[in-house]
């Protein structure tokens, strides 16, 4: 254990926090992610089953490639096209990735689809949060004082047991 701890020591560092990659940084590599599905459906384009992580659909006469599952677009409007090969689908990822390097529209865009998103989280944790910190703020129950019901003169072999009812 000593020679683990001596060996992996000098490299312990500190845990990277989510959201430290900007926007653009992010998209860079949600497209190499996009880059290795098309390349695994060339591939094997019949056994391709991972349609409902990528970009790129099968639509009729070619594919359909949309600039992520976001409302963001590449500037007027331009979020969706049709085009007829795998080499287009690559060549849209491409000027894609160029587009976000080089166009500050465009990286402005990510980042408040980016800030969009996070609020849209933070506002659904809070909203699952907010019952437990509800029931956590109600006063506690108080225990209602009930009257002592007077013993009765029975003893528990003389009270009726309860049964079956009869069949008529």
């Amino acid at each position: 254990m000593t020679n683990f701890l001596e060996k992996w020591s000098s490299r312990k560092s500190d845990k990277p926090k989510t959201g430290t990659r900007s926007a653009v940084d992010a998209f860079r590599v949600r497209v190499a992610e996009q880059k290795a599905c098309l390349a695994e459906f060339e591939a094997d384009a019949a056994g391709f089953n991972k349609w409902r992580s990528t970009w790129f659909q099968r639509v009729p006469g070619g594919f359909g490639v949309t600039i992520g599952r976001d409302a963001i677009d590449a500037g007027q409007g331009l979020n969706y096209v049709v085009v007829e090969t795998i080499a287009q689908v690559a060549e849209f990822l491409d000027d894609l990735l160029q587009h976000a390097d080089s166009d500050v529209s465009f990286q402005t865009a990510l980042e408040e689809n980016r800030a969009r998103r996070a609020e849209l989280l933070n506002s659904a944790k809070a909203k699952t949060k907010a019952p437990a910190t509800k029931a956590a703020a109600r006063k506690p129950a108080t225990a209602k004082a009930t009257e002592a019901k007077p013993a009765s003169d029975r003893t528990e072999a003389d009270k009726p047991k309860r049964g079956r009812k009869a069949r008529v």
